[in-house]
């Protein structure tokens, strides 16, 4: 069997820094969680308050995510020109429906696990989407994705120790 009991003294010991780093880590890396928030962010709450725990998991991975945006932005650079006019045209199309539906789409992929994030963030960069409102909305779907796994882990524990 496998010993975990020295990765969770080291989480633990992480603190509140380990919430933030946990969400920021696990949302910035390119399709793989390098430090994914679903396995540090229960253990944290276990010894810390499960509410600020997912707090700033979700921010550290809302911020993380957004980074995605950036290699998206930058992606339009090696974009052949024709591309680069079948998007704009296909964006002044779609134009108010994403201004409509944008933020909530944002948010359901943040707020969900199992949802290509990478993909839509760096869609997102290619169409020039606005910056702050995607933010806005990536944070608070990540927000509540943490606390769920927050408290998953503070009442969970506490079931499985009473067995």
């Amino acid at each position: 069997m496998f010993d975990l009991s020295g990765l969770i003294t080291f989480v633990k010991g992480l603190g509140y820094l380990g919430a933030i780093l946990s969400g920021f880590l696990g949302s910035s890396s390119l399709f793989i969680a390098i430090f994914p928030s679903y396995l540090i962010v229960p253990i944290l709450a276990t010894q810390l308050n499960p509410f600020v725990v997912g707090v700033l998991a979700g921010i550290g991975a809302g911020v993380g995510q957004y980074l995605h945006y950036y290699v998206g932005l930058g992606g339009r650079a090696v974009i052949p020109k024709k591309y680069k006019e079948r998007i704009e045209k296909w964006r002044d199309k779609w134009k108010t429906k994403l201004e409509k539906y944008g933020p909530m789409l944002i948010f359901l992929f943040a707020m969900t696990p199992l949802t290509p994030d990478d993909i839509l963030w760096i869609s997102l960069g290619v169409l020039k989407y606005p910056k702050l409102k995607a933010l806005v909305a990536a944070v608070a779907g990540k927000i509540l994705l943490n606390l769920a796994y927050a408290y998953a882990g503070y009442y969970g524990f506490k079931i499985f120790v009473g067995f």
